[in-house]
């Protein structure tokens, strides 16, 4: 009986630590949502690059000292300066992405009384380009 009593209370602890609870709804990307993306993620790669540009100027100022060996500021510098294109490339595509979501007036026409009337509503668009 302990083992069965023990095993429903691992199974409840366990459903009850991986159940996704929102109590919020799901609100679609907007086109401000993935422009304020795109540029995080820019000013996240002109850090890094800009960091790892002065890492690698350190370095070279550094060559004509005996004791310390550049290297490692070369490599640190050159990890940080390569570490910025995926950044740059994640921006682009969300500004990409921005450009082809918007939101719309679209009409719906439907009958009302046996007659054919226009209703406008919002609609969120986006164009998938092929």
């Amino acid at each position: 009986m302990k083992k069965i009593s023990l095993l429903v209370l691992l199974t409840a602890i366990t459903v009850c630590s991986f159940s996704q609870v929102t109590d919020e709804p799901v609100k679609p990307k907007l086109k401000t949502d993935y422009l304020k993306k795109s540029r995080n993620l820019k000013i996240t790669a002109w850090v890094l690059f800009g960091t790892g540009a002065v890492i690698n100027i350190i370095g070279i100022s550094k060559v004509d000292e005996p004791d310390d060996s550049p290297v490692g500021y070369w490599v640190a510098g050159s990890v940080l300066m390569f570490a910025s294109i995926p950044f740059t490339i994640a921006g682009y595509k969300n500004k990409k992405k921005a450009l082809s979501v918007a939101i719309n007036t679209q009409q719906l026409h439907r009958l009302k009384n046996s007659n054919l009337c226009t209703v406008s509503y919002p609609a969120l668009t986006m164009k998938i380009r092929l």
